[in-house]
């Protein structure tokens, strides 16, 4: 059991984070499925996308998103995207399948952790035949999303680069609070707004997640612009309402164990039962 605050974060981080293993078990997944898709598709390109790949996934809960860019005479033109993904159910009809809420990919259900989202797309190239971006799929409003994933995956590189080992770590720790508190604000709108706030070194856990609920709080009052699109259209008035009080609450309590930490208290136990109030029975107890 711990007794400082910064033994208790490196005891949660390993608690919650992804293993190599699991990766494994991930990327052998991808190849089996694109094999099967290609018996009967044309398939121009395909990638690992989402927290897996970014190294900000949960364990034994973020599944593994495939992007499978299409042959887009033969698989995209003309047809509306409940069409296409429905095409790509034929096709993986040996595997247990189901259309994923948020209607932009085929999820492959296994009996063992991970699932495999599918989210098949076209590509957008410039006058040069560059890739720009690509298009995918949204069934609940039968239209195409501009996604730019590679560009997304750089920016984490990036940005790790500049902050250190922390960014992604810290955004791990705030995927597990928000599924630990409703699961109000998607995975890639996490990993946007830390994007945002985030341009240092960062070398403390108590500050970083203090910040980023207090800056978050603000930024989900009003749209939020990232690579051409708003990410977080998927939040009603009532939705964004309830996600801003959550990341105040979680502000102020963050606030409150910093100062404990830090302050002439130097009061890590009550420091600790502070961030297990935030983060739940995952963080480790005093002691």
């Amino acid at each position: 059991m711990p007794y400082t605050v910064a033994v208790s974060f490196d005891t949660f981080y390993q608690n919650i984070n992804l293993s190599g293993d699991h990766r494994d078990t991930a990327n052998r997944r991808r190849d089996d499925i694109v094999s099967t898709l290609k018996k009967n598709m044309s398939v121009i390109e395909s990638f690992s996308s989402g927290s897996i790949p970014r190294y900000t996934a949960l364990k034994d809960h973020a599944d593994l998103d495939v992007m499978v860019a299409l042959h887009y005479t033969k698989h995209i033109k003309d047809k509306k995207p409940s069409e296409v993904l429905q095409e790509v159910r034929d096709t993986l009809s040996e595997y247990k399948t189901n259309v994923r809420k948020n209607g932009q990919a085929v999820t492959l259900y296994y009996k063992t952790w991970p699932n495999v989202d599918i989210v098949p797309c076209s590509r957008v190239v410039d006058d040069d035949g560059n890739v720009t971006s690509y298009s995918i799929p949204d069934m609940n409003t039968e239209q195409w999303i501009t996604s730019k994933p590679k560009n997304h995956t750089a920016n984490m590189t990036s940005k790790a680069g500049t902050c250190g080992s922390n960014f992604r770590k810290t955004i791990t720790m705030v995927k597990h609070w928000n599924r630990t508190h409703s699961s109000y604000l998607q995975s890639y709108h996490i990993e946007a707004i830390a994007l945002s706030i985030f341009d240092s070194s960062m070398n403390d856990f108590t500050w970083d997640i203090f910040k980023f609920f207090e800056e978050a709080a603000n930024l989900v009052s009003s749209y939020f612009w990232y690579e051409g699109v708003y990410v977080d259209g998927y939040l009603t008035y009532s939705t964004r309402a309830e996600a801003k009080k959550r990341l105040e609450t979680a502000r102020d309590k963050a606030r409150s164990a910093w100062a404990k930490t830090y302050g002439d208290d130097d009061d890590h136990e009550g420091a600790i039962a502070i961030w297990r109030q935030i983060f739940g029975d995952n963080f480790p107890a005093y002691g």
